[in-house]
């Protein structure tokens, strides 16, 4: 359930919008498509994390709006990672569909408007949400929206008990297993 769908479900049953949607980002579609139908509701906060990789510190990172700048790729100009130069840097992230080293133009509107927020979330946090999620509900989840589960568990313990929250779970874990396995040795 996504877009208008998801918006009349939430209003009908809770007589209201919700108070935060999260989703992780990489190109921008996921994200996008739970975020569309709420972009002038302001007083739903939207959140979009990114993969931290090894940490924004170590420059092994997929993080381009939370530690790039501006630039031109494939013919957009957006954020992205990459060097003094204007160079493109090579992105890090355990999870596939969020290795690149840039973003799609919308977020990059929407982190400029600051109507997003974004985060990053490294590997290893994403794993313990990952692996927690397996622990408590018996979902393998991706590791692209393991990055915003991780977020979820942080932030959401922060809101009160009638905080609305909705994050898009994404992608199935199977295809992930390998790499998890790899990472977890």
């Amino acid at each position: 359930v996504i877009g208008k769908e998801l918006k009349s479900q939430i209003l009908k049953k809770e007589n209201r919008l919700p108070d935060s949607l999260v989703a992780c980002i990489g190109g921008g579609s996921n994200s996008l498509g739970l975020f569309y139908n709420f972009l002038d509701d302001e007083k739903v906060s939207l959140y979009g994390v990114e993969a931290g990789g090894k940490g924004i510190k170590t420059g092994k990172h997929a993080a381009s709006l939370s530690a790039g700048k501006p630039g031109v790729l494939h013919g957009n100009k957006t954020y992205l990672i990459q060097d003094s130069a204007g160079q493109i840097k090579e992105a890090h992230s355990i999870s596939a569909g969020l290795d690149y080293p840039g973003i799609g133009p919308e977020h990059s509107w929407l982190k400029d408007t600051g109507r997003v927020k974004y985060v990053a979330v490294n590997d290893k946090q994403a794993l313990k949400a990952l692996k927690l999620c397996c622990k408590l509900e018996g979902i393998i989840p991706a590791l692209e929206p393991a990055h915003a589960l991780y977020f979820v568990l942080k932030y959401a313990s922060k809101m009160k008990k009638n905080h609305i929250l909705v994050m898009n779970m994404c992608g199935r874990g199977d295809k992930d297993l390998e790499t998890i396995m790899d990472f977890s040795k």
